[in-house]
């Protein structure tokens, strides 16, 4: 089978609205209670469907492994950033228009990312240019990401007059990726009441995980159309940092009345430099959530989990901190007690790959993957920029192996792959270096001021 859907969004726009609706009444978590605009989206429009025309869907089988029928959900169908993250930019970027176009505020958005957000939030924003949904004075974005993850930064017109200045790239410079996000909510206290009483803009800080959540329910709207209903339980596999997307899945299937809904199972895949939340289901020995133990082995420099091993984390790995994925930075991550409710009404688990096992099935994995109709993964991986779907595969294939899923189907949700030659990274001199909160707060000033 091979089910596609173009411009998901706008198919299924009467459920996103109702994501939206639902997602309303629900508190922000907090650090997340600065401005945003209503919960509301626009009148659809021809204009609003070509601006949502990145998010295409496509499922595809992939085979029988052992037993158990793997299909590929395919989340990377915009070329310009290859990464799911293009469905949630689309959507904060249409509720961005509907406050502009009802209030006649302009909004200058605002996430800090390792690069994944960054890209395809700017991404958005052109669109709504090219659309002519909105204009540079209307409508701008500010991103902050590591300096460590720049090779995953893809270049834009955005970094083009007349948009530059508008649209500011800040690289932050020091040793935790992470204080990206601190940086940024920093700037926003320090900077946003000054930016509107001077420019009119409203800053939003859009990184609440609802804001990709309320574009995430596509995907059970599209696995009601586009899947036959189980004999089993189906389980739904994704490589993630704090999986917003699989907390859009469940609200979807909520509100898609899926029939399969009772039967739906969520694998958990994450690195070792970040396992957060499989840690948070399988804890290891030490009394502070740390690691199973492992050895160096004299000969071959590698590490192997000591006996009695646990399943759920790498028997092997080149590192027990190795950094697999870099857009995978998140520690503690802020969705941790709704992933703790969910897996608690619908089951599931959790599984941590390492570098070595994606390495030893990479070409296994280009099988599978070229089986579901995607050949996009280079033939020497290290080219590969983007490994989430890697991830996803492989953590898939060694959780049957490993008898943590039961004969049953797995939905793999491959949220993002690119490799180099599928995009060109910006010019360094354009992007601007942040290492305080008050350089951050400078430039989201220059940037409502340009």
């Amino acid at each position: 089978m091979n089910d596609f859907v173009p411009n998901a969004l706008t198919h299924y726009y009467a459920g996103v609205n109702a994501a939206a609706r639902r997602l309303r009444t629900v508190a922000p978590q907090p650090g997340f209670d600065q401005f945003e605009p209503q919960w509301a989206l626009p009148e659809m429009s021809a204009g609003l469907a070509d601006f949502f025309a990145a998010s295409d869907l496509r499922a595809s089988a992939m085979g029988e492994y052992r037993g158990r029928t793997l299909f590929l959900l395919d989340l990377t169908g915009n070329p310009r950033t290859r990464t799911t993250k293009t469905f949630g930019s689309l959507i904060i970027v249409a509720r961005a228009l509907r406050h502009i176009a009802t209030t006649d505020e302009p909004v200058l958005l605002l996430t800090p990312s390792a690069a994944n957000k960054a890209v395809a939030l700017r991404d958005a924003v052109l669109r709504a240019y090219e659309t002519g949904l909105a204009t540079p004075a209307q409508l701008r974005v500010a991103v902050l990401v590591p300096e460590s993850n720049l090779p995953k930064i893809w270049r834009s017109p955005l970094l083009d007059e007349p948009y530059a200045a508008a649209n500011p790239i800040g690289v932050y410079g020091g040793p935790e990726r992470e204080d990206v996000k601190n940086l940024a909510t920093a700037a926003v206290d320090l900077a946003a009441q000054s930016i509107r009483d001077t420019t009119g803009f409203r800053v939003w800080y859009t990184l609440d995980p609802r804001n990709y959540m309320v574009a995430d329910v596509v995907r059970a709207f599209f696995e009601r159309d586009a899947l036959p209903d189980p004999a089993g339980q189906r389980w739904h596999a994704h490589a993630v940092s704090s999986a917003y997307g699989f907390l859009g899945h469940d609200l979807g299937a909520s509100l898609a009345g899926h029939p399969v809904a009772a039967a739906t199972r969520y694998l958990l895949v994450q690195h070792l430099e970040t396992p957060d939340l499989v840690l948070n289901f399988h804890p290891g020995p030490g009394a502070d959530y740390s690691l199973p133990n492992y050895r160096r082995d004299q000969r071959t420099g590698l590490y192997f989990q000591e006996p009695p091993v646990d399943p759920h984390f790498p028997g092997v790995c080149y590192s027990t901190t190795e950094r697999l994925e870099y857009t995978f930075y998140t520690r503690r991550p802020a969705t941790t007690g709704r992933v703790r409710e969910l897996f608690g009404r619908q089951g599931g688990d959790g599984i941590v790959v390492s570098l070595h096992e994606c390495l030893v099935r990479y070409q296994e994995v280009r099988q599978w993957l070229a089986a579901a109709g995607l050949s996009r993964l280079p033939e020497d991986p290290r080219r590969l920029r983007e490994w989430a779907m890697v991830m996803a595969v492989v953590g898939t294939l060694t959780a049957i192996d490993r008898e943590l899923i039961p004969y049953s189907e797995v939905v793999v949700h491959g949220t993002g792959a690119y490799a180099d030659g599928e995009f060109g990274t910006p010019d360094l001199s354009r992007l601007r270096p942040v290492a305080t909160a008050d350089e951050m707060a400078s430039l989201l000033r220059k940037a409502a001021e340009a």
